[in-house]
């Protein structure tokens, strides 16, 4: 099956766009009746030409009554911008309540966390949604050890072998791929098998394995393997985890080690990896 083309600069583009030109002037304002068509209107400014005027209506008539704050503005201009389809198909895109359909979702992996699940190893990956009915949701997907191993080299990685070996599913983290969302399985949150990637989205994942298998050095000079480093992919692109970690006493392990701040645990993140059962 041929994997369908995915932007993500595109998306990001056209979500600050909408933010910025149709909804920033809202900000904060109870969406009266005049408020939805003054928004209506400032937002087709901001789409194709091909969108359905109903669909658009639609899509901000739902919010009617609701405080229109920030946070409401910048989920709603993202998952605008990655459903531009539904629009042009005279599909309103409102938020998601169940999987409708089989869908190719577009996400990148935020976050990983070891655990168990019926006497398997394997890790939980927290996706985020960047376009498709699901847009914006950060959902979780177990994946076994095998699996982690079986996906490596459909994401960029090479042989073990190659230049680009796979060696830790830490290593998939702020990678983009597409998750086969199942419509059947997605009762209460999208779930997913299988994965497929595009080739635009193997060459932007490259350039992160690159730098955490040592194709590419590091930036910072650093010597330590990425999955042991305390920066956040807030200073280093190249980051494991979001936040760089905190220094501070840790009662399981009785020592001073790093802490999450992402993450409320009073176990360290040396702790926090030994698999859990769920």
């Amino acid at each position: 099956m041929k994997t369908k083309a995915f932007s993500y600069q595109r998306v990001i583009k056209l979500r600050d766009k909408i933010y910025n030109v149709a909804f920033c002037p809202y900000i904060n304002c109870v969406v009266s009746r005049d408020v939805i068509y003054n928004l209506h209107n400032a937002l087709l400014d901001c789409l194709p030409q091909t969108v359905a005027r109903g669909a658009v209506f639609e899509t901000i008539r739902v919010l009617s009554g609701v405080k229109f704050t920030q946070k409401i503005a910048a989920t709603l201009a993202w998952r605008i911008a990655g459903n531009i389809n539904l629009l042009i198909a005279d599909t309103p895109v409102l938020p998601w309540t169940r999987q409708v359909e089989n869908e190719r979702v577009p996400v990148r992996l935020e976050h990983v966390v070891p655990t168990k699940r019926r006497n398997i190893s394997g890790f939980i990956f927290h996706c985020r949604a960047l376009a498709g009915t699901p847009c914006t949701m950060l959902f979780p997907e177990f994946v076994s050890d095998r699996s982690c191993a079986a996906i490596s080299r459909s994401l960029g990685f090479s042989a073990p072998w190659g230049p680009y070996p796979y060696t830790t599913p830490l290593h998939f983290v702020n990678l983009m791929f597409f998750a086969h969302v199942d419509a059947e399985r997605s009762r209460r949150t999208p779930a997913f098998t299988q994965v497929t990637v595009s080739s635009s989205m193997v060459t932007a994942n490259r350039r992160l394995i690159a730098v955490r298998s040592r194709a590419a050095p590091c930036p910072l000079a650093f010597e330590h393997p990425c999955e042991q480093c305390y920066f956040g992919y807030s200073q280093c692109d190249f980051a494991t985890h979001a936040q760089t970690y905190v220094t501070q006493y840790c009662a399981v392990c009785n020592m001073d080690s790093f802490f999450d701040p992402a993450v409320e645990s009073p176990a360290c993140v040396r702790c926090q990896q030994l698999p859990q059962e769920v």
